[in-house]
């Protein structure tokens, strides 16, 4: 089955012990410390006692598409169902086994594409959501789609999917839209014609032929060939960039919540960049890398790179500006369509602090998952009582969005539909905290109906 669609799951006689956590998908990711394997394509129900035709609330897991489980500690559904709905986690492969693009596949699959396998397995999960969570108490006609980072992504590319179609009403996208070609001038980032040569090399690379010579190696064989991971443009998934599939209506119209954190450039920047070499001297090269495109002199203004120290302190900066960009660019198409309402949020609140820190530090990537989980005691820190009411908030704020399309509701803070306008992003952030940084001018990145 490597690199084949996913197939059902073979039937059984009797009852099926399902109490245990499944392996991790095959990765490279050290952080994982789950055991692995290939056989992972399973999935994880939180349900409150006597449940009954509850939203259900889908999640999807980061990790840049090489990393990570739906069964990691601060993802653990069962503090989030006790807010009202159905929680699911699901895994999909990763890697080399997950977005693997051969003309060899491609020629072998019924689609005539290949190279989105990771996607096929979300979009099989939610066809198992439809057909089952009726038993768990979930209602499948309000199903919700949500995730950080690749899994804020993941819903990106399944609000574009024509496959997926109909197998969700809602989508949460939490600091992730760097998938697939956000216009145009993208394309060539994510084309399948790249995707495809990059598969070609990299079997030439493992000392082998064909795709049925992959197939006889190890796990650890192919790890140790480098392999470059990102979603494509395969004419079956994924059909165009996300501006032409909103101006002719192509996409998945549900309503839509994104935002993003006030501080996760500093994170995201060496692992976009590949490098954490940040100097004054390589400074527009980077930037020109960052963006795909040259910057303009302007940006270089707001974004100065006089000396090594002002060359990091920008990129991380601007790291997080543009992909706050990509968020707000995203919101604002759907707010210019005359369907869902969209809704966008920035994440300005500074949790309570781990020592030692090595990721997601301060108000850094992923920082808001713990809140929406309201999973706050996942990790030993100092919580206030600020923290756990914020978190109980937010979760409460998630479950009426996947309950009723709008997180507006009792005893919740007042959020409006966003309109393409700073007025209407929600900033989330607590009576202790300062005042969230202004946002940038987002018409330095490129041209777009994005800033108003």
């Amino acid at each position: 089955m490597r690199w084949r669609s996913p197939q059902p799951v073979a039937s059984w006689d009797g009852v099926r012990p399902a109490q245990r956590r499944s392996a991790a998908c095959a990765q490279t990711a050290t952080w994982v410390a789950e055991r692995k394997s290939e056989d992972c394509l399973y999935l994880n129900v939180w349900a409150p006692e006597n449940a009954k035709d509850l939203p259900v609330m889908v999640w999807i897991h980061g990790g840049a598409f090489t990393g990570g489980s739906g069964m990691q500690t601060s993802y653990d559904g069962a503090n989030l169902a006790q807010h009202g709905a159905v929680v699911v986690s699901i895994n999909y492969r990763l890697g080399i086994f997950g977005f693997f693009a051969h003309p060899e596949l491609a020629a072998e699959s019924p689609h005539q594409a290949s190279g989105n396998q990771g996607i096929e397995d979300q979009i099989a999960a939610l066809q198992w959501v439809r057909d089952n969570i009726a038993a768990f108490g979930g209602d499948p006609q309000r199903v919700t789609i949500m995730g950080n980072s690749a899994g804020g992504e993941s819903v990106n590319l399944l609000m574009a999917s024509p496959v997926a179609k109909g197998l969700f009403h809602r989508g949460i996208a939490q600091s992730g839209n760097y998938a697939m070609p956000i216009d145009p001038s993208e394309d060539a980032m994510f084309s399948r014609t790249g995707a495809e040569a990059r598969a070609v090399t990299y079997t030439q690379a493992a000392g082998a032929t064909h795709v049925s010579d992959l197939r006889r190696m190890s796990v650890e064989a192919l790890h140790a060939v480098p392999w470059y991971t990102v979603p494509s443009v395969d004419g079956y998934v994924l059909r165009e960039d996300l501006t032409s599939l909103y101006a002719g209506r192509r996409y998945n119209d549900v309503p839509l919540l994104v935002g993003w954190a006030a501080d996760e450039g500093k994170d995201l920047a060496p692992e976009l960049l590949k490098t954490s070499d940040f100097t004054a001297a390589n400074y527009n090269a980077l930037v020109t890398q960052l963006l795909g495109h040259a910057p303009s002199d302007a940006l270089l203004a707001a974004y100065p790179a006089g000396t090594d120290a002002d060359a990091r302190a920008s990129i991380n900066r601007l790291t997080n500006d543009w992909w706050g960009w990509r968020m707000w660019y995203w919101a604002d198409l759907q707010a210019q369509q005359d369907g869902s309402d969209a809704y966008i949020y920035l994440f300005a609140h500074m949790p309570a602090q781990e020592t030692p820190c090595n990721y997601g530090c301060g108000i850094g990537h992923g920082a808001d998952v713990q809140y929406i989980f309201d999973n706050l005691d996942g990790s030993k820190r100092a919580w206030t009582a600020n923290d756990r009411k914020l978190a109980s908030q937010l979760a409460d704020t998630w479950v009426r969005f996947a309950t009723t399309g709008s997180p507006n509701g009792p005893d919740l803070p007042a959020w409006p539909a966003f309109d393409g306008t700073a007025n209407t992003l929600y900033i989330v952030r607590t009576d202790d905290d300062p005042p969230a940084p202004p946002l940038p001018d987002f018409r330095l990145f490129r041209p777009s109906p994005a800033q108003k």
